[in-house]
């Protein structure tokens, strides 16, 4: 048992590559305003990472682990890792999914202009 956790502690530090994680309390007040992206992942998956978040620009970006989100993971209809939805103002506009090899399919460049539609809206 202690060897089990000791594992699942490693395996979610490899997750929480991002600075700020989102909970089922956390979530909607975090998505509100402008363009936020979340990411949605797993322990097991950390090597799959979105690598590419700090060079996103005009937006939030968060993580959100579905092991212990389920209500978010069903509500986003997650059904792959890792996933990435971009919100505007509370609301999902654009979802990126991960592939049968849990890999992300898009490329940073992609979520940029996904973020960038949404930041120029507002001028």
């Amino acid at each position: 048992m202690k060897r089990l956790i000791i594992l699942l502690m490693i395996l979610s530090f490899g997750f929480t590559q991002a600075q700020n994680k989102l909970n089922e309390k956390t979530f909607k007040k975090s998505i509100a305003k402008g363009v936020t992206v979340v990411e949605f992942n797993a322990p097991f998956n950390s090597e799959n990472s979105f690598q590419g978040w700090k060079q996103l620009e005009h937006c939030d970006y968060y993580q959100v682990c579905i092991s212990g989100n389920p209500v978010l993971k069903k509500k986003y209809k997650v059904y792959t890792v890792p996933t990435i939805i971009v919100f505007h103002n509370g609301y999902s506009k654009k979802k990126f999914k991960g592939n049968i090899m849990l890999e992300l399919d898009a490329e940073t460049k992609e979520i940029q202009e996904a973020i960038d539609e949404l930041y120029l809206d507002k001028f």
